[in-house]
C-alpha cells in the first residue's frame, strides 16, 4: 500500500498532504467567497431587482449545460490515477488530450442550442420586453463561457488527481481578482448585465490558458496536444461514465426544470431572491467540495488496494471535517438570516431570508452526504450513486411544484430542502456505511465524538446572542454571530484539523 501511495502523491505521509491540500483550497476559496459576497452587496444596489434576476436566470439556465460533459468529470480522477502506473508514461498525455477536444467538441453543441434558445426568448418566460434583447445576447454570452469551461475540467482533474492543489487555487485567485475588477468598471460605467456576461467569457477564457500552460510543469507526465485523439480510449470512458452522465443529467434537468419553473410561473424578482438567498447556500456548498474533493483520489487508491482500513479512515475523517466545519455556518445562518440579508443586500431582499434558510438546512444535508457520494465514485459504484441521486431529484420536484406557484422562490427552496435532508441522512449515509463496513451507529459516534466541545461552545453561543439580541442593532447581531463562528471555529480548528494534520492512529468501526 505505501508503495502506492508514493507512487500517486509522492510523499510518505498522506495525511500531511491531505491537510496540505486542504489548507490551499480554503486559502483560495476565503479569498474568492470575501470578493464575491463585496461585489455581490455592490451590484444589487445599482442594478433594478428585475434586471439582477434577468441576469441570474439566464446565466443560471445555460449553466445546466455541464451535463454536455457525458459523466466524464466524475471518473476522470479515478482514471488518471490509474494512468499514472501505467508503463506507458505517454497514455496519461494521450488521455488528457482525447478527453480536453471531445470536451470541446461538446461544447459546441451547448452553444447551437442557446443560439436557438435566444432566438426564441421570452419564450414562456416572464421575462420583460425591455431585456428581451439582452437576454438573448447574455444566453449565447453564457453558452460560450460553458463550452470553455468544459474542457478545463479535463485539465483541472488531471491537478487534482496529482495533488497540484496550490495550483489551482492560485490560478482561480489570480482569474477571479480580474474577473472582480473588470466586473466594477463595467457597472461603474454603465455597460450592464451584458458587460458582465463578457467579463465572465474573458476571465473563463484565461483560466482555461493558464490551466493548459502549466500542466507540463505541475503534472509528470501529463502532456497537452491538440492532435492527439483516441476514439477507442474516449469510448472505453464513455461505456464507465455513463451512469455518471446520467447523474449529471438529472442534476442539469433538475436544475433547468426548477429555474424554468420559477420564471414561468413566478416572476424575474422571485429568480433574483432566489438567485440571491442560493449563493450563500452555494458558497458553503462550494466550501464543502474545497474540503472533502482532496479524498476522491486517497479513496480510489484505498479501494485499488482493497485497503478497507484505509477506506473507513478516510470516509470518517473527511465525514467528521465537513460537517463539523459547515455545522456554524449554518446554524448561525439561519439564526441571523434576515439581519444578514438586509445588510448585504437591502430591504428590497428581505424575502430572501427565509429562502436562505431552507436553502441552508439542504447545505448540511449535503455535507453529511458529500464524502459518501464520493466513496461510492471511488470504489466504481456510480450506478448506484446515480439511481440515489435520480430519486432525491424525483422528489425534489414533487416537492416543490405545488409549492412555487404559491409561494416563489421560498416555495421552491423548502421542496429542495426536505428532499435533501430525506435523501443525503438516510439513503446515501446508509450505502457508503455499508460499502465500508461501517455500522450507522459507529459513523455518528465517530463524527459527534469529535465534535463534543465545539458542539458545546455553539449552543453556549446561541443562548446568549438569543438573550441580548432584542438589546442589539441588526449590524451587532450579525458581527455577534460573525464572532461566534469565529471562536467555534478556533476550538474546532484544535480538535480536528490539528488532529487531521498529525494523526497516524488508524479507524476501526
Amino acid at each position: 500500500m505505501r508503495n502506492f501511495v508514493k507512487a500517486i502523491v509522492g510523499v510518505r505521509d498522506i495525511h500531511r498532504i491531505a491537510a496540505r491540500n486542504i489548507a490551499w483550497n480554503y486559502i483560495g476559496y476565503i479569498y474568492q467567497i470575501g470578493i464575491n459576497l463585496a461585489f455581490t452587496a455592490y451590484i444589487v444596489r445599482r442594478l433594478s431587482v428585475a434586471e439582477y434576476g434577468l441576469f441570474l436566470f439566464i446565466t443560471s439556465l445555460s449553466a445546466t449545460l455541464y451535463f454536455l460533459d457525458l459523466g466524464l468529470s466524475g471518473i476522470l480522477v479515478k482514471a488518471y490515477v490509474e494512468m499514472t502506473l501505467d508503463s506507458d508514461r505517454g497514455l496519461l498525455g494521450e488521455l488528457i488530450s482525447t478527453v480536453f477536444l471531445a470536451l470541446v467538441a461538446l461544447g459546441a453543441v451547448g452553444v447551437l442550442s442557446s443560439i436557438i434558445l435566444a432566438a426564441i426568448l421570452p419564450g414562456p418566460f416572464n421575462i420583460p420586453s425591455a431585456y428581451a434583447h439582452e437576454s438573448s445576447v447574455i444566453c449565447v454570452l453564457a453558452a460560450f463561457v460553458v463550452q470553455i469551461n468544459l474542457p478545463g475540467i479535463s485539465l483541472e482533474l488531471a491537478y487534482q488527481a496529482s495533488h497540484r492543489f496550490d495550483r489551482i487555487t492560485q490560478i482561480r485567485v489570480l482569474t477571479s481578482t480580474i474577473q472582480i475588477v473588470l466586473s466594477v468598471a463595467a457597472v461603474v460605467t454603465r455597460h450592464g448585465i451584458v458587460a458582465l456576461a463578457v467579463v465572465q467569457l474573458l476571465s473563463s477564457a484565461l483560466r482555461l490558458f493558464l490551466l493548459a500552460a502549466g500542466l507540463p510543469a505541475s503534472v509528470p507526465n501529463a502532456h497537452l496536444s491538440l492532435r492527439r485523439f483516441n476514439r477507442d480510449l474516449l469510448m472505453s470512458l464513455v461505456r464507465l461514465s455513463k451512469w455518471a452522465f446520467l447523474n449529471n443529467l438529472a442534476t442539469s434537468l433538475f436544475e433547468l426544470l426548477a429555474w424554468t419553473l420559477l420564471g414561468s410561473l413566478s416572476s424575474m424578482k422571485e429568480a433574483a431572491i432566489y438567485g440571491l438567498a442560493i449563493k450563500l447556500s452555494d458558497h458553503l456548498w462550494n466550501m464543502i467540495d474545497k474540503g472533502a474533493n482532496i479524498a476522491l483520489p486517497l479513496l480510489s487508491i484505498s479501494c485499488a488496494e482493497g485497503d478497507l482500513e484505509g477506506i473507513q479512515r478516510i470516509y470518517l475523517k473527511t465525514q467528521q471535517l465537513l460537517f463539523g466545519a459547515v455545522l456554524p455556518f449554518v446554524v448561525l445562518g439561519i439564526f441571523v438570516a434576515k439581519p444578514l440579508i438586509d445588510i448585504w443586500a437591502g430591504s428590497q431582499y428581505t424575502s430572501a431570508a427565509l429562502v436562505m434558510q431552507y436553502l441552508l438546512l439542504g447545505v448540511i444535508s449535503h455535507a453529511a452526504g458529500y464524502s459518501a457520494n464520493q466513496l461510492l465514485y471511488a470504489s466504481g459504484q456510480v450506478t448506484k450513486a446515480t439511481k440515489i441521486a435520480l430519486w432525491e431529484y424525483i422528489l425534489s420536484i414533487a416537492c416543490s411544484l405545488p409549492l412555487i406557484a404559491r409561494y416563489g422562490a421560498s416555495g421552491l427552496a423548502a421542496g429542495i430542502a426536505i428532499s435533501q435532508l430525506c435523501i443525503n441522512f438516510g439513503w446515501l449515509t446508509w450505502a457508503a456505511c455499508e460499502f465500508s463496513r461501517t455500522s450507522l451507529l459507529a459513523m455518528v459516534k465517530f463524527v459527534m465524538g469529535g465534535l463534543s466541545w465545539p458542539l458545546v461552545v455553539l449552543a453556549a453561543e446561541l443562548l446568549i446572542i438569543s438573550s441580548i439580541s432584542s438589546h442589539l442593532s441588526p449590524p451587532a447581531v450579525v458581527i455577534a454571530a460573525l464572532l461566534s463562528g469565529c471562536i467555534y471555529l478556533g476550538v474546532w480548528s484544535i480538535r480536528m484539523a490539528l488532529s487531521l494534520y498529525r494523526s497516524q492512529s488508524e479507524i476501526v468501526a
